[in-house]
């Protein structure tokens, strides 16, 4: 495979550089900005069959029709283009908002689907319309193409070896190795005293702190303290006092580090300690300063909860704004008001961190599930946790 880099001030100059020098069969492989000039520049990485005659005709950036199998050129690009695709996805976020490149990120963007659809859906030789259904349903449940071609690498060998090989069979295969390759719960730590629960605006911190609360002390007959120190927004403590007083339950409102301190030492004699903490955009840096200073103690159990309501790129930015947390659990919320759930096994991945819980409604205490790798699996292939 020939690759070749090419410094340029638009893509379609690149375009333009690529065709004449390495013709129509070229593909582009990334595109970044780069600012080492006074003015601003793409970095832009080509590459071609190198065996292949220079066709001096057509688009630079069109793929292989349908009918022409994969090579094992193609399969050397895909390696090369998943080890940087996250940059790419965020070239095209940034390039949006430039007017000048944003028309031609998208078209990038669109070439880079096509050219995972025609991998992901003929990587294997063997069982091609299996493999055709089976990555299209995998883009049907919410996956991401980059994950369903890297799943189809993965299950490859064990599809290939099958004689007689079912839609059906294949996707339980597939199913199988999501269910290895998600993070699983530490049952053998002992588990922590305080727990508070961290996530965006509108996530569902408070409704799903009071499910389990009443999960901890209804059903586990264990006492149960809760401090807020989300006194940003009046309704909610107001919510979670309603909550306390029905169930019983001591409430602490903290505003301060010295007050959240204070709380802790007013509930020692708890058996629980749920700790609910106010919502911001996961792009307030400030706030988020602030809370990991509150929270920031080796005895809290940190949870982070995401909603399946919110975007792809909202979702993944999530779990890594929140890393300073060092959150130990993964929580998601809304599965009720969702149908499609392949994105969530790009979030888990990224995190690294296992799931706890599902909340599936405003229902207190009910509505809420503790889960397994082999239930989440279900959820995210199927739609449902069997």
């Amino acid at each position: 495979m020939q690759v070749k880099r090419y410094e340029v001030s638009s893509i379609s100059e690149a375009l333009t550089k690529i065709k004449e020098d390495m013709g129509s069969d070229a593909i582009i492989l990334s595109a970044k900005k780069i600012n080492n000039t006074s003015d601003s520049a793409i970095e832009v990485m080509a590459a071609r069959d190198e065996n292949a005659p220079i066709q001096g005709k057509g688009f630079v950036n069109s793929l292989p029709p349908e009918s022409r199998r994969p090579t094992e050129n193609q399969q050397d690009i895909y390696k090369f283009i998943s080890g940087e695709i996250s940059e790419l996805k965020e070239i095209i976020r940034s390039g949006q908002k430039e007017k000048s490149l944003g028309a031609e990120l998208e078209e990038l963007k669109e070439t880079m689907d096509k050219f995972f659809d025609i991998l992901g859906a003929r990587k294997r030789k063997s069982n091609p319309d299996i493999n055709s259904k089976v990555y299209y349903q995998m883009l049907a449940c919410g996956f991401t193409r980059a994950s369903a071609c890297r799943i189809m690498e993965e299950i490859g060998s064990q599809i290939s070896s099958r004689d007689q090989l079912t839609e059906e069979i294949a996707l339980q295969i597939v199913e199988k190795f999501v269910i290895k390759s998600l993070p699983v719960m530490n049952k053998s730590k002992e588990e922590k005293r305080i727990k508070a629960y961290v996530g965006a605006t509108g996530v569902g911190k408070t409704t799903t702190l009071a499910k389990l609360a009443a999960r901890y002390s209804l059903m586990g007959k264990k006492s149960v303290g809760l401090i807020t120190i989300d006194t940003f927004r009046i309704a909610a403590i107001e919510q979670l006092r309603t909550y306390a007083k029905i169930m019983g339950i001591r409430m602490e409102v903290a505003s301060t580090k010295e007050s959240f301190q204070k709380s802790l030492h007013l509930l020692s004699d708890k058996d629980i300690v749920l700790i609910d903490t106010p919502g911001r955009s996961c792009v307030d840096d400030g706030y988020l300063g602030i809370m990991d200073t509150m929270l920031h103690n080796k005895n809290i159990e940190t949870n982070l909860l995401v909603s399946t309501t919110a975007s792809e790129d909202n979702l993944l930015d999530i779990v890594t704004k929140y890393s300073p947390f060092n959150y130990d659990n993964l929580i998601i919320t809304k599965i009720d008001e969702s149908r499609r759930f392949g994105i969530l096994y790009d979030v888990i991945n990224k995190a690294r961190k296992p799931v706890s819980f599902l909340t599936c409604g405003q229902n207190v205490p009910h509505d809420i599930e503790e889960v397994t790798p082999q239930k989440m699996a279900s959820l995210i292939m199927s739609g449902v946790i069997h």
